[in-house]
Formats: C-alpha cells, sequence, structure tokens
C-alpha cells in the first residue's frame, strides 16, 4: 500500500490516544493502532482525542480534538497567540517540566544519533523564563501592522504584546508600527535590539530609506529617543548598511566586558544566560596561560576575547564581514591586541591556512553544526581539547559521533536553557584526547 492510499484511509480518522512522551519540535506522541502519531499540544501522560490531517505508512499527523485526560503539568498559555503564532512551542505546560523534556532530548540524541554514553548534567534553567529575548525580527503587511511569520508560512502573526521581549522593546514595536501605517511601503522587515542598559537599535530592511530621515520626521525619532532607543538603521542607495538617524555605536556587556555590535552581527538573544553559558565555556577551557586558541564561527569576538584573557594567543574565524570589524575593534575596547587576531572567510577555508597547532578548539557553529571539512582537519590537528557550544542536538550528536570515533572522548555535556518555551535547548560539551 503506498502513502496515498494510506493517506485515503486515515484523513480525518477520530481516535482516542495517549500521549506517551514528547517529541524534539514540542509535539506528543502517541500510537494509533501501532502508527507513530504525532500531537501538537498533547503533554505527556494526556489522553485525548485526535483527528489524521496527515498520513504515511509508518507515521501520521493529528490535531488535538479535545483532552480527555489532563496532565498536572498543563497550564494556560500567558501568550495570547501561542497557538497561532508557533514560535514557542510550550507555553502550555510548567516552566519545570519543559527543563524535564530539553535534559530528554540532549540525552535521547547523544544516545540514539551520537551513539554516546555519557552522564548529562542537570540543565540550567533560569530564574527569569520570560522578557528575556534582546532581539525581535518583525515582518510587515502593507497596513503596517508588524508581527512574526507562522511557523512554517509566511502567515503574519500580529500581537499587542510579545512577552519574550520586554515591555520596553514592545513600545519600540507599537511606536515603528504607527508610523508605518501610512507610508514607507518598501520596509518590509524590523529588526529589533536591546542591550542589557535598556538601549535599543532599529534596523530597516527593504529598499533604499534615503525618504526616511531624523530632519524630516522629528516626532517619531524623538519618541523612539525617549523610550531609550539609540541609533535606527537602513540601506543607503547601493543597498549598503546606512545611519538613518542616531548614534552609530550600540554595544553589549557580557562577562564584564563590552562589546559593539553592528545591525548585522549575530549575538546571543538571552543577554543573561549569555554569561552562564560562556562562563562554563571558559571553565571547560581550563587556560592555563601558555595555550594557543582557536575560536570558530567567533561572531564579534565574545568568547575569543574572554579567552584571551588567560592564553597565550587566540585566533578566531568569522565569515560575516560586520562580525569580524566589530570583532577586531572590540579586541581594541577591552585591550586585547596583541592576544587575539580575527579571520575573515568560511571556517573550513580559512583553517586550512593557519600553520600553527591549537592546543584548544572553542566552537560555536550554526543550527546545521560543522562542516564536514571542519570535522576532518580538528582530526588531524588532534588539539588537546576542544570545546563544542551547540544550538541543535541533533546535529551536535552527529558531530560528536565522528569526533568520538575519530580519538576524541567527551568528558562534560551541560545543557543551558537559553530559549525557554521554545524548543530549543543549547549545549555546551567538552571533549579531549584519549591519549590523555
Amino acid at each position: 500500500m503506498n502513502d496515498k492510499t494510506v493517506e485515503n484511509i486515515a484523513l480525518g480518522k477520530k481516535s482516542t490516544l495517549e500521549c506517551l512522551r514528547l517529541l524534539s519540535d514540542g509535539s506528543g506522541i502517541g500510537y494509533m493502532d501501532g502508527i507513530a502519531t504525532f500531537v501538537p499540544g498533547l503533554l505527556p501522560g494526556e489522553t485525548g482525542e485526535v483527528e489524521v490531517y496527515e498520513a504515511k505508512k509508518k507515521w501520521q499527523r493529528a490535531r488535538l480534538v479535545k483532552i480527555i485526560k489532563r496532565s498536572p503539568e498543563r497550564i494556560g498559555a500567558p501568550c495570547s497567540v501561542f497557538e497561532q503564532c508557533g514560535g514557542c512551542q510550550l507555553q502550555h505546560t510548567t516552566y519545570e517540566e519543559t527543563l524535564v523534556w530539553k535534559q530528554r532530548w540532549v540525552e535521547d540524541a547523544l544516545t540514539r544519533i551520537g551513539k554516546i554514553t555519557v552522564q548529562v548534567k542537570p540543565i540550567i534553567g533560569t530564574p527569569v523564563p520570560w522578557r528575556y529575548r534582546n532581539k525581535a525580527r518583525l515582518h510587515r503587511v502593507p497596513t503596517g501592522k508588524l508581527g512574526y511569520y507562522k511557523e512554517k508560512s509566511k502567515e503574519l502573526i500580529h500581537f499587542s504584546d510579545c512577552i519574550l521581549l520586554s515591555e520596553r522593546m514592545n513600545r519600540w514595536v507599537r511606536l515603528t508600527e504607527e508610523f508605518l501605517t501610512d507610508g514607507f511601503v518598501e520596509i518590509h522587515t524590523i529588526t529589533f535590539r536591546e542591550n542589557t542598559r535598556g538601549e535599543g537599535s532599529i534596523l530597516l530592511e527593504g529598499p533604499p530609506t534615503k525618504a526616511l530621515s531624523g530632519e524630516d520626521n522629528p516626532e517619531f525619532f524623538e519618541a523612539l529617543f525617549k523610550e531609550g532607543v539609540r541609533s535606527v538603521w537602513g540601506t543607503d542607495s547601493e543597498g549598503n548598511l546606512a545611519l538613518v538617524w542616531g548614534e552609530e555605536g550600540f554595544s553589549q556587556t557580557i562577562l564584564d566586558m563590552t562589546f559593539d555590535v553592528s545591525p548585522l552581527s549575530f549575538l546571543q538573544i538571552n543577554s543573561l544566560q549569555t554569561d552562564v553559558l560562556y562562563s562554563h565555556v571558559l571553565e571547560m577551557a581550563a587556560l592555563k596561560g601558555n595555550e594557543i586558541v582557536w575560536d570558530l564561527y567567533s561572531g564579534i569576538g565574545t568568547l575569543a576575547l574572554a579567552l584571551a584573557l588567560k592564553a597565550q594567543k587566540v585566533t578566531g574565524i568569522e565569515e560575516n564581514p560586520y562580525a569580524v570589524e566589530d570583532a577586531i575593534q572590540n579586541a581594541v575596547n577591552n585591550n586585547a591586541v596583541g592576544h587575539v587576531e580575527f579571520l575573515k572567510g568560511k571556517v573550513e577555508s580559512r583553517m586550512m591556512k593557519i600553520d600553527e597547532n591549537p592546543d584548544v578548539v572553542v566552537l560555536d557553529p550554526p543550527r546545521t553544526g560543522m562542516d564536514p571539512l571542519v570535522t576532518q582537519r580538528l582530526l588531524e590537528l588532534k588539539p588537546q581539547r576542544i570545546i563544542y557550544v551547540s544550538c541543535d542536538p541533533g546535529t551536535l550528536a552527529r558531530d560528536l559521533a565522528v569526533l568520538n570515533q575519530g580519538g576524541y572522548r567527551v568528558d562534560s555535556v551541560q545543557p543551558v536553557d537559553m530559549f525557554p518555551w521554545t524548543q530549543h535547548v543549547e549545549t555546551v560539551v567538552s571533549l579531549t584526547t584519549r591519549t590523555n
């Protein structure tokens, strides 16, 4: 029987389903007639009436019609657009329960994908699981309304108060939304950033924003300034970043150091937990002062500069040219010139051209994990210690499996909840060569 036949038979079928566990996308899973059935919104221990809307030979997806047996961990989602948005997957259960499952997802990935047996340390939660995001990238419809794209679609979900953003940033969103209602239709995406001092920076994306200026629109910019926004960026006629209004500099404090952050540079979105995460990286690196260290995917130099305080030399490699410029300036700002250098380019190509052998390598790759060429080069160089920071347990487990087979031992695994109420979990892992 092919998938199409299965779909014709199963679509619309209703049944009672017991949820056995929570998948890493936030869906509950149970079995209907022996077929694995994924149900968003159903929690472990709950029984619900479900209706199949997608069916394959070995699995199917169903929507929750009603809850028959309710979990004691279920709570009412405080966000008014929780079910429509999809940006948060776990607001319908307690924060403590989200940590239980995030811990399990890391453990399961390492065991099932990585074939690695290691004790995972208890996940580090946050005392402040709300209002933690320091960045929001919002999209716009012609009316000027701003919102997030619904998960896996281009449907815009407008909100009156995103409770992952500070109240201050929500006010910036409302002010910008009101200003854009009757004009500037070319501006389609707006990115808001806030530092630990409550200062903001806004990036307007779209065709050249030359027509938008502080001189022509003083009321808007004065209102933003009163609310803490210090700069608004756009693009010039050649598509390059251009300051529309305010101050060029925007900085963030991390581990008691100050870092310039340009509008297109990456920065961890949870300021409070970033210090927690990076402190564990430094502890695992266990630097004595004479080590050669590489920081791969080094961004604006946050980790590289913290490592440089305790190393002989640190080399950072980063592809984003804006981030590299920030990193070079940040080395000056934090008196680290001479102890650190930053190379611009793809990690997999630039690391091949460095003659020195690193003692310690720290890496924080994108969600897709390491390029195979990076893994191969690490196994050739055999640094004594590798510290891997990951935002995806699946690709982390895949890469650790290769490093494990190549002679490395996983010593420590520490999950950190950087993204409360979402399916995402950050993990920092320490590996050493088996000869140590």
